[in-house]
């Protein structure tokens, strides 16, 4: 009921207020009543002072009836006085009441009341031990004052107690006024509640308006709707509410700069993750995925898993999470896995919070498929260079220790040194094309490139071929079927890919064979097509052709002379004069070679 500020403040004031009237009433009341005794006892004292009556009075009335029986006399006295003593005391017999004992605390006048309540005897007691001869008694629980006073006999020789009076006044007036007083007030105070709830009301709405208004206002900030609170917000609002409002748009000013900032951080280091080569998971301390890229998608081949565990365990992945968040001597971890073709080399990292606490763990995933591969491929171009030399190394070897060893005879001889002649030539070949793969590698090769009539060198290229295709009976033609535009190249080297391509297809096209040779033009490029029908390539094999000592059948390949580096040199030719080689091929049908080299845009 009061949660509200507004109820709050309007319950605090009604309080307040009812407090303060209710402690006034209350002292007010006893005030009153304070002095409604003190007037009471003054009045008994005063009417004491001016009653004057006195012991001698009664002796000299005694002398006067000499004869006449004594306590007669005194009590017709006593009758006249307690007569005067009525008119004195006011007494009315209902909220005054008047009594005169003699010293046994008998009750002489009225005749008929003959009683004296506790309270009574108690006040005559403290009166006749007061040295001032009287007392007054006011107990709360009691409905009436008592007042007695001690009249004594002043002749020193007879000095006693000659009687006592005894005033009696009732509450009942001042309990009245009381109570009168009790329902002002309390009248008072609906009257003030009333008129409170109406002020704090208003009093409140002025504060709570713009408290509401920053309230709106920051749970705008919380969706993410940033503005500040505008001048007319502060309208009827005190200084502080003012100065909340002016702290409230500096904040927001600030929270704003700063969100600005951490979006374009954000910003930007999604765009670096989105692009980034290496995917990046990232988990919470429940293993739960929380951020994963593009790349890591598709290397780990994310779909539906969200979890550490799902996501590590489909690729049979064995790291445990909790160790490399919590054992000092994992502080990170790293693992070369294979993922179907792909090889990634996996590094785990916990990540903490401001507080140095574990938040979670981090996996930057690298796709090393290219390098695996590479470190194959540099194994085995090792591997087959080892084996080229090592293979007319050892002919060599072999028919020089035959030479030196044995008396042959010459025509034994020359054959030898020709074995010997053939396999330094095939070295000094690999040699050379290693030395042109390593210029081509280091970018050293100086090309002369010049514009040439294609059609006019692939002509001299088969026609210089026609003598070795007729050795098997192949049939080598080259047809031109366009008009071809002189192309911008370095011409021995297109002569070298375009004789190496002729010269494979003539060596492995088999007796009777067909080589057809076209030469064209496609918009800006010129090409040449090779087309055999020779024993072909696997399709499995298709993609390698052009890698370096990469053979289809390895050894029919150096049977035939062959090191493995023509197609690779024949492709970076090619692609170093701004053109391409593909190639395709079935086995048992033969094979189709392509080049396109760039026309002279002159």
């Amino acid at each position: 009921m009061f949660k509200s500020l507004q109820s709050k403040i309007i319950l605090l004031m009604f309080l307040f207020i009812s407090i303060v009237i209710m402690i006034v009433a209350a002292f007010s009341m006893i005030k009153m009543e304070q002095v409604y005794y003190r007037g009471f006892v003054e009045e008994m004292l005063n009417t004491i002072s001016s009653f004057g009556l006195n012991i001698n009075d009664l002796s000299e009335n005694e002398l006067q009836y000499e004869g006449v029986n004594k306590e007669e006399l005194q009590r017709e006295n006593l009758r006249k006085i307690y007569n005067n003593f009525s008119i004195y005391f006011s007494l009315n017999n209902i909220s005054r009441k008047g009594m005169i004992l003699d010293k046994e605390k008998n009750i002489l006048f009225p005749s008929d009341n003959n009683e004296l309540n506790e309270v009574a005897q108690t006040c005559i007691d403290d009166a006749m031990k007061s040295i001032s001869n009287y007392a007054v008694s006011n107990n709360p629980k009691e409905e009436n004052y008592y007042f007695s006073y001690i009249i004594e006999n002043n002749k020193e020789e007879e000095k006693d107690i000659e009687f006592i009076i005894l005033i009696e006044q009732s509450k009942d007036y001042i309990n009245k006024q009381l109570d009168e007083v009790l329902m002002i007030y309390l009248l008072s105070i609906i009257v003030v509640a009333f008129i409170t709830i109406v002020i704090a009301a208003l009093f409140a709405s002025n504060i709570i308006k713009p408290i509401e208004s920053i309230r709106k206002k920051a749970e705008m900030i919380a969706d993410g709707e940033i503005e500040q609170l505008q001048l007319a917000d502060k309208k009827n609002a005190g200084y502080e509410i003012s100065r909340l409002i002016e702290s409230f748009n500096m904040m927001t000013t600030q929270i704003k700069n700063n969100l600005n900032e951490i979006s374009s951080e954000k910003n930007k280091l999604e765009t670096i993750l989105l692009h980034l080569t290496d995917g990046v998971l990232a988990f919470n301390l429940k293993g739960e995925l929380v951020h994963a890229n593009l790349a890591a998608k598709k290397m780990m081949k994310i779909k539906d898993e969200n979890s550490f565990e799902d996501i590590f365990k489909k690729h049979k992945i064995d790291i445990n999470m909790e160790k490399i968040i919590y054992l000092e001597d994992w502080t990170s971890s790293e693992q070369m896995v294979n993922i179907g073709e792909a090889y990634v080399n996996m590094f785990f990292a916990p990540y903490r919070d401001e507080q140095e606490r574990a938040g979670g763990i981090i996996v930057v995933i690298q796709d090393i498929t290219e390098q695996a591969k590479l470190d194959e491929m540099r194994k085995e171009f090792v591997a087959n260079v080892s084996h080229e030399l090592k293979t007319p190394l050892t002919s060599i070897k072999t028919y020089s220790e035959t030479l030196l060893e044995q008396d042959l005879d010459l025509e034994s001889k020359n054959k030898f040194l020709n074995v010997i002649l053939t396999e330094a030539n095939r070295m000094t070949r690999l040699v050379s094309d290693l030395l042109q793969l390593t210029k081509f590698d280091y970018k050293k090769v100086a090309w002369n490139k010049i514009s040439f009539d294609l059609p006019e060198l692939v002509k001299q290229i088969c026609e210089k071929h026609k003598i070795q295709a007729d050795s098997k009976n192949q049939i080598l033609d080259c047809f031109i079927t366009a008009n071809v535009p002189e192309v911008y190249a370095d011409r021995d080297g297109i002569e070298r890919v375009v004789t190496n391509i002729i010269t494979n297809s003539i060596k492995y096209t088999g007796e009777n064979g067909t080589i057809k040779v076209y030469v064209g033009a496609v918009h800006n490029d010129a090409y040449i097509k090779v087309i055999d029908n020779g024993i072909g390539v696997p399709k499995e094999d298709l993609p390698r052709v052009f890698e370096r000592f990469y053979r289809v059948d390895k050894a029919r390949s150096r049977e035939m002379g062959g090191t493995g580096l023509g197609l690779p040199i024949a492709k970076e030719i090619i692609e170093a004069n701004g053109g391409s080689i593909v190639m395709n091929s079935e086995v048992g049908k033969g094979t189709e070679v392509i080049m396109k080299i760039p026309c002279n845009k002159e």
